[in-house]
């Protein structure tokens, strides 16, 4: 103990006679440890925290897919979650649920909009939270009537005061009115930020594939034998239920991956970034101290020529090092604070299960094993150099200006090298989500986004009771919004791009042709109104829009996209065509006639194109809910908010009207690739700023120690430009090695993320190239500083004696 403190004493006493050196010590590894430190955080908030369920390592989300290729929503059947809760399965639960509309009136009667979901029997027990308030059973499933409701905590917070006699009291909502029978448990918060929720019993013979699944297994249970014994059930359903379950297998994912979705592999990519900084940093940091070392190298030789054992010089090199590295993480653990609330600040808070990020005990672990890592890291170097070491090496190396001995400048060459060649990885990294991002943000969605806006409207209610009245609202609603100074177009969809809307996938049969039940052709199905394209800037290819002529009564119409035509028409003229649809399978009553082909909109996500979809008119079709989307000519849409909120006030005062731009709902699919950008690109910048830093360094340390050298040469008849460049050959063959090595471990990592960045490939070479020019060209100019200064000198002032 008494050692270990006369250590750090010495340690101490050292650094403070050069402080500049720990400074710029302390200050490079505060940059590593903070950044690794504060994306670690970001991934234990998404990742790594538990969820807030008993046993949350069981539960699963549950998706269904078809294997032959064909269009699914995949949703989940009711019969295809019945089947799960067989005892004889490993499976404890399943349960499902699906989003309605509703519009909750507040104590005081105000309107808004609110999440509202209907789940199955045993949803809320698969989870294992009890209710806050009251309880929920099976017996509150009505067949006729308004169901009960369950509230969640925040509703119960924020809109009852926190009631505690809250259960059997009425609660409104603009389309019915009920009561409620329980509060959630305040950690309960599936689906995100949902509102209500409220019972239904699923129909074990349902066919119609609607619902959201969650799963709770066994605990101890394998989840590939789960899997097994669902392919099982799938292949009964298959038998039974043919049309509907032919090809159909479940998909399960863990419920933490599905609540994370694509941000978990962009923060893993982005994490093994600020690995490679930290390991960057590191190496800045052990090329000072072996330069250092070096200048030592005369204090070492004494204290083992006095009987120092190379083992206690080694250790209080070590301790120097772990000494500097604990001020590092102690600054870097204040940097990735700060850093985090950035990032929190500027948008990533948004993003699922980062709208906290605690410094937790994880973190705390995490830095620690970040300090005792880079510590033994930036002493490594230096104590291995010394260890491999004699006194007379030592004292001969000492002693040597003009070159400041081959094993240091060995070590320094290597960590040199090490600097480009993780420079070049790091701002190749950033090159590849650059990439991805613009690919994703010049990827055509098939609408126009700019100045268009977007709201829900529902009509609902006693005075909509039937699809006249629900007509003749829609008419009104129309008509009041074109009415709107500065509005050019109005139209509504029943399912708006991007914004992850249910969709039907339905059973397509051209007429003349026979249904092939082994190999139907599919679309989905969307309804629209007359005037929706126009509203959305979505191209006419061919053909005419809808009008309000279409009307019910009139021939049956439909507007197919691109890719319908493509995928099913087989060539024909799609204005000559008609068609049934349906599902399980086609229904002869539903027949269509095309009249219009319009281009592909991106549906789902900017990074999945088109698929076939069939267009029909709300006119025939009645719609009771559409996304209403209003194209003006303003740039600012304060005052036409205010005006439709009037307009709509007018319509219906129970009306909530909640606004989203369609620029926003763009951008909000780009923000998990926005963040992984923008963190590479600092990372990037930051790796290019150590490579310089480091590279100046190491050439201005062998510049300063071949001083006589050059002087002599000069003295003897060279001229600045020879001198000049045999210091730029050392940097030059550095830079050389070092690309090499940086493009091959830049191709290698691309070919391990590339899979997860939208349409990049690892051998890019522009992102290759540009990542070379970048390092190499600061490299040259990190070299060349140096080498112009020292074949400036005047040998004689170098040269003349003492």
């Amino acid at each position: 103990m008494d050692t270990l403190l006369q250590d750090l004493r010495f340690a101490l006493r050292n650094l403070r006679r050069t402080p500049a050196f720990p400074l710029a010590a302390i200050a490079t590894l505060a940059l590593g440890v903070g950044a690794t430190t504060a994306i670690f955080s970001t991934v234990n908030a998404a990742l790594l925290r538990p969820l807030p369920y008993p046993g949350a390592g069981d539960l699963y989300a549950l998706r269904t897919t078809l294997t032959d290729g064909r269009v699914t929503t995949g949703m989940l059947a009711s019969s295809e979650i019945a089947r799960l809760n067989d005892p004889s399965l490993s499976i404890v639960r399943a349960a499902g649920l699906q989003p309605q509309e509703a519009t909750f009136l507040g104590p005081d009667g105000t309107p808004r909009r609110t999440r509202v979901y209907a789940v199955t029997e045993g949803f809320f027990e698969l989870f294992g939270l009890p209710m806050a308030v009251g309880t929920v059973t099976p017996e509150q499933i009505v067949t006729n009537g308004p169901p009960t409701v369950v509230i969640s905590h925040r509703i119960w917070r924020d809109q009852f005061g926190s009631d505690p006699a809250i259960v059997g009291k009425p609660i409104r909502f603009a389309e019915i009115a009920t009561t409620i029978a329980a509060v959630a448990h305040p950690d309960f918060d599936t689906p995100h930020n949902a509102d209500f929720w409220f019972q239904i019993r699923a129909d074990p013979q349902g066919v119609q594939h609607s619902l959201e699944g969650y799963m709770r297994l066994k605990p101890g249970t394998n989840v590939e034998r789960a899997r097994s014994e669902m392919a099982s059930v799938m292949s009964g359903l298959a038998r039974d239920f043919p049309s509907s379950a032919k090809s159909r297998a479940y998909v399960v994912r863990p419920l933490i991956e599905q609540m994370v979705g694509d941000l978990g592999p962009i923060l893993i990519i982005v994490l093994s970034a600020t690995g490679l900084l930290l390991l960057l940093a590191c190496v800045n940091v052990t090329n000072l101290l072996l330069a250092r070392g070096a200048a030592r190298a005369r204090e070492m030789a004494v204290r083992v020529a006095l009987g120092a054992g190379r083992g206690r010089i080694v250790r209080q090199l070590l301790t120097e090092s772990v000494l500097l590295a604990v001020a590092g993480a102690a600054v870097g653990l204040l940097v990735a604070y700060v850093g985090v609330r950035l990032l929190l600040r500027f948008g990533a808070a948004t993003l699922p299960r980062l709208d906290a990020v605690p410094f937790d005990a994880n973190v705390l672990l995490f830095a620690l094993i970040t300090l005792i890592v880079s510590g033994v890291l930036v002493g490594f170097a230096p104590a291995l150099r010394l260890a491999r070491t004699d006194v007379r090496a030592l004292m001969n190396e000492s002693g040597r200006t003009a070159s400041g001995g081959r094993g240091t400048a060995r070590w320094l060459n290597a960590m040199t090298v090490a600097q480009i060649a993780l420079a070049i990885m790091l701002v190749a990294g950033a090159g590849w989500l650059i990439r991805g991002f613009e690919q994703l943000r010049a990827t055509n969605p098939g609408f126009v986004a700019d100045k268009r806006l977007v709201f829900d409207v529902s009509l609902q209610g006693p005075k909509f009771n039937n699809p006249a009245a629900v007509m003749a609202g829609w008419n009104e609603v129309f008509d009041r919004l074109r009415s709107i100074p500065a509005v050019t177009a109005v139209g509504g969809t029943s399912a708006f791009p991007l914004r992850g809307t249910q969709e039907n996938s339905l059973f397509v049969q051209l007429r003349g042709e026979t249904f092939d039940p082994a190999q139907p052709m599919q679309s989905r199905q969307r309804f629209v109104s007359p005037g929706l394209f126009k509203a959305m800037g979505v191209r006419m290819l061919a053909g005419r829009d809808f009008t309000m002529d279409d009307r019910q009564g009139a021939t049956p119409v439909a507007v197919v996209n691109e890719t319908f035509v493509r995928r099913n028409l087989s060539g024909k003229d799609p204005l000559t065509v008609q068609f049934t649809f349906g599902y399980p399978t086609v229904d002869p009553a539903r027949e269509v006639t095309i009249i219009g082909v319009v281009d592909d909109v991106r549906q789902k996500s900017l990074s999945e194109p088109g698929e076939p979809a069939f267009y029909t008119s709300s006119v025939q079709f009645t719609q009771r809910r559409q996304a209403v989307v209003v194209a003006t000519t303003l740039s600012d849409m304060t005052p036409l908010r205010s005006a439709i909120r009037d307009e709509m006030r007018k319509f219906d005062t129970l009306m909530a009207v909640d606004f989203e731009s369609a620029p926003e709902i763009v951008a909000t699919t780009l923000r998990r690739q926005e963040l992984g950008m923008t963190l590479m690109l600092l990372f990037g910048a930051a790796a290019v700023a150590l490579a310089a830093v480091g590279i100046y360094g190491v050439i201005a340390y062998a510049a300063a120690q071949r001083t006589d050298e050059v002087a002599t040469r000069l003295a003897l008849g060279a001229t600045p430009l020879n001198a000049f460049w045999l210091i730029v050959k050392q940097g030059r063959t550095l830079a050389a090695f070092g690309t090499a090595i940086g493009l091959a471990a830049a191709y290698g990592a691309g070919r391990v993320v590339s899979s997860q960045i939208y349409q990049v490939r690892a051998s890019d070479p522009a992102i290759l190239g540009a990542a070379t020019v970048l390092v190499v060209s600061v490299a040259l100019v990190a070299t060349i500083v140096p080498a112009w200064r020292v074949s400036h000198i005047q040998p004689s002032r170098v040269l003349r004696p003492d």
